[in-house]
């Protein structure tokens, strides 16, 4: 466990709706990147900022997307607690500064950065290609997909122990 990590260690991140939809999609799967990513916030290692945009974006893509609710089986009840415990676990960023144009290829990401550039992040962390074709963002802030990311987190922090049932 990483707990006692100082915060000044601590990597600061904005996670995309398509993430954490995956880590949500495969929270019974603990080898899933997604899933690590968000160990690796419970553990300390990660400081992650969402909007709630972003986590609404969220909720609603779970709750409308019928394939995944039949093939994942879960319920609108689990959602709601996943959205109740990303409340906690995140840094919520209140009614960041809108960026329209932000990412040209896709508006509906504006969010994203608008909510990375707010809280002054690190990262995003995405698979969305119109995010990812940005490289970077003017603030500093480096785009990169999950798998990138989680090994910048493991060569500072190491692997998370293995969950045991």
């Amino acid at each position: 466990m990483l707990s006692d990590a100082p915060d000044s260690s601590m990597i600061s991140a904005v996670f995309d709706t398509n993430l954490l939809v995956s880590a949500f999609l495969s929270r019974n799967n603990p080898g899933g990147v997604s899933n690590e990513l968000l160990r690796f916030v419970i553990a300390g290692a990660i400081d992650l900022y969402l909007s709630i945009e972003i986590v609404n974006e969220m909720v609603e893509t779970l709750l409308t997307n019928e394939r995944a609710r039949r093939k994942y089986r879960y319920l609108p009840d689990d959602i709601g607690q996943y959205r109740a415990d990303l409340m906690t676990l995140a840094t919520i960023i209140d009614d960041p500064q809108l960026m329209p144009g932000a990412v040209p290829r896709d508006p509906d990401d504006d969010k994203i950065v608008a909510c990375a550039v707010a809280a002054a992040v690190q990262y995003i962390v995405s698979r969305d290609d119109d995010l990812l074709s940005l490289g970077s963002h003017t603030a500093g802030i480096a785009i990169s997909t999950p798998e990138q990311f989680i090994d910048v987190v493991r060569q500072q922090f190491g692997r998370l122990a293995d969950q045991q049932s």
